[in-house]
């Protein structure tokens, strides 16, 4: 095997779907706790925040999240690298969540405004919400 196939099977390992199992978030769920600990009692700032978690609007949410964090990496500096390995988190997670449905999903501007502890809050029920539906079996996508 050259190193090319080598790559590319590494590649294809780590993108998502290990033996045809869709893995979920629990990295991101990890570094999330962490980033909430490092956060401590800061309350500043009110961000947009997704309501309906369930996944249907699975990668709208993981993108109005991922937007959001990075209001809160501008504003919380000292706290960059974390805030940029739950961002690269969510941004994996995002791609592989893909469902096409008729109802509507709402743009990140449409959702309520909350405090930074409720945000980071729903993000964790988020992301628990999507290790929820992967370890059960259920579809990614509804049918």
């Amino acid at each position: 095997m050259t190193g090319l196939h080598v790559l590319l099977l590494v590649s294809l390992l780590t993108s998502g779907s290990v033996r045809g199992r869709r893995v979920c978030g629990k990295e991101a769920i990890r570094v999330l706790q962490n980033v909430t600990k490092l956060l401590g009692d800061a309350t500043d700032g009110i961000l947009y925040t997704p309501e309906d978690i369930t996944q249907v609007c699975m990668a709208e949410n993981l993108n109005c999240f991922h937007t959001e964090l990075r209001v809160i990496q501008w504003e919380h500096r000292e706290h960059t690298e974390s805030l940029s390995l739950l961002i690269r988190h969510l941004s994996q997670l995002e791609k592989l969540r893909t469902c096409k449905t008729d109802r509507q999903c709402h743009p990140c501007e449409g959702h309520q405004e909350q405090p930074m502890p409720q945000f980071l809050s729903k993000l964790l029920e988020q992301l628990q919400w999507d290790c929820w539906v992967q370890g059960s079996n259920m579809h990614s996508c509804p049918s």
